[in-house]
């Protein structure tokens, strides 16, 4: 009877034991298990601190960066500006002395074109004396031949054709309006019409072959046919209208 309950007694205790160490261990677990958890807290919350850390450096970078990029946009700006104000005060002072200058050339050619209004420049009808074909004169200008030429195989050509063709020959600038019956030529060699005066312009005088006086033709210079022999005078006037030949056309 006694062994029987020393054997209930030990295997009570050996009980109790084993409850105890299995309370234990499953402490020991426990603490275990929240030691783990809080290192990879802390770990983690290292690892968010960095990378909050280096966020926030980027972004200081970043802030610096486009400091440092305003600070060099603004002072390439105040060098373009600057650079700028002097081409505008440079371009200025060359307007200036442009306009200057043209004025002054402006006014000496007004000048020109006064006195020869003033003139009331004639067309005398045995002028030209040179025997050339054809000839340009600026009467405004002193009486100026800019060209003179002869003219070989356009017998029974009109006259503004070849005035055309001699043109285009010296390289010579002109400005027609119309073709054939109609062509009219308003500038010849940067002389325009009624730039020296209202009734400034280009007009054309013929003398025949055989024939001693100049003719003005009733008809532009599309219409008129010219014949070896004859000798045609382009004359820039201030007056074109009153020249000696309005009452006398052909």
């Amino acid at each position: 009877m006694d062994k029987n309950k020393k054997k209930y007694v030990i295997a009570a205790s050996a009980f109790v034991i084993c409850f105890l160490l299995f309370i234990l261990a499953v402490r020991v677990q426990k603490m275990y298990a929240n030691n783990v958890t809080n290192e990879q807290s802390t770990s983690q919350k290292k690892q968010s601190d960095t990378g909050k850390d280096e966020a926030k450096k980027s972004i200081e970078v970043k802030k610096e960066d486009k400091k440092v990029e305003d600070r060099s946009t603004k002072a390439e700006a105040a060098k373009n500006k600057e650079s700028s104000n002097t081409k505008t005060s440079s371009t200025a002072a060359a307007n200036a002395s442009g306009a200057s200058s043209s004025s002054t050339s402006n006014t000496q050619a007004n000048s020109k074109v006064n006195s020869a209004a003033s003139e009331n420049i004639k067309v005398k009808p045995d002028d030209p004396v040179e025997q050339y074909s054809f000839q340009f004169i600026d009467t405004v200008n002193g009486n100026n031949v800019f060209l003179k030429k002869n003219v070989d195989n356009m017998d029974g050509e009109t006259v503004g054709y070849i005035t055309e063709k001699l043109l285009d020959e010296a390289k010579i600038s002109f400005k027609a309006t119309g073709s054939t019956s109609t062509l009219y030529f308003a500038a010849i060699n940067g002389l325009e019409e009624k730039k020296a005066g209202k009734l400034s312009g280009w007009c054309y005088y013929v003398r025949k072959k055989g024939e001693s006086k100049f003719q003005k033709p009733n008809i532009g210079s599309g219409q008129w046919i010219y014949h070896k022999g004859d000798i045609i005078v382009w004359k820039y006037l201030a007056d074109g209208i009153h020249d000696g030949y309005s009452d006398d056309w052909m």
